[in-house]
């Protein structure tokens, strides 16, 4: 079954997201819309605010060898790193699941603009990494508008290949539940569509939080066999 994700910035949003019912969180900061690694010392007060009542997975892009292994320490379920295409990708894949693909779990990011590089999936899986995200800035058009569905889904297919986990996350409104839920990725990630007024940049709006809530329920009941 597919999750909802919300990200957040500080404590006081992982215990407004927790408060109303999230269990999956994803702990960034925001550069021009673009995830943002927090410090250590916020990630640390969202560890403690999420306790067992929520997964937390945590924005590692730009840090360094000892950043990513003093994240690692924290105990965050997951560090997200964004992969370049090509060559540096897959080098960087391999490094840093060599030195921390056993101690925590690794998510490949994969930016919309210049298309996810395919190649690297299998490269992933292989370095160690347990997933893979699609994951657009928090604009306007948002992830919806940037890849095609037809080129989403191969996203996902490519994911399963690789026995990757998949989520798709940047930009996602309410509407796009319908359309991305019956592609079936572990997780839609949102943070606009859960903020007041739709707007990244402003705290998170637990009303609005609920409502995205309620489309999953409403799009994850299939009818019967009876019913078709």
């Amino acid at each position: 079954m597919t999750a909802l994700q919300v990200t957040v910035a500080n404590t006081d949003e992982a215990q407004a997201a927790i408060a109303a019912g999230v269990t999956m969180i994803f702990a960034a900061g925001s550069v021009e819309g673009v995830p943002a690694a927090l410090s250590v010392g916020e990630l640390r007060s969202i560890l403690a605010a999420a306790g067992e009542r929520a997964e937390v997975a945590a924005a590692a892009g730009g840090l360094s060898p000892d950043g990513l292994a003093d994240f690692a320490a924290t105990g965050v379920s997951a560090l997200v790193l964004p992969v370049p295409e090509g060559d540096a990708g897959a080098a960087l894949l391999s490094r840093v699941g060599r030195s921390l693909g056993t101690s925590v779990k690794l998510i490949a990011a994969f930016s919309p603009e210049a298309g996810p590089d395919f190649d690297l999936m299998p490269v992933a899986a292989i370095a160690g990494f347990s997933g893979v995200w699609l994951l657009a800035p928090e604009t306007a058009d948002g992830l919806t508008k940037a890849v095609k569905l037809a080129d989403i889904a191969r996203f996902i297919a490519a994911a399963r290949r690789s026995k990757l986990t998949v989520g798709l996350s940047g930009g996602l409104r309410i509407v796009d539940v319908g359309t991305l839920l019956p592609l079936r990725p572990d997780h839609l990630g949102f943070r606009a569509a859960v903020s007041e007024d739709e707007d990244p940049a402003k705290p998170l709006d637990p009303a609005r939080i609920r409502a995205v809530a309620a489309a999953f329920a409403i799009h994850s009941v299939h009818p019967t066999s009876d019913e078709a």
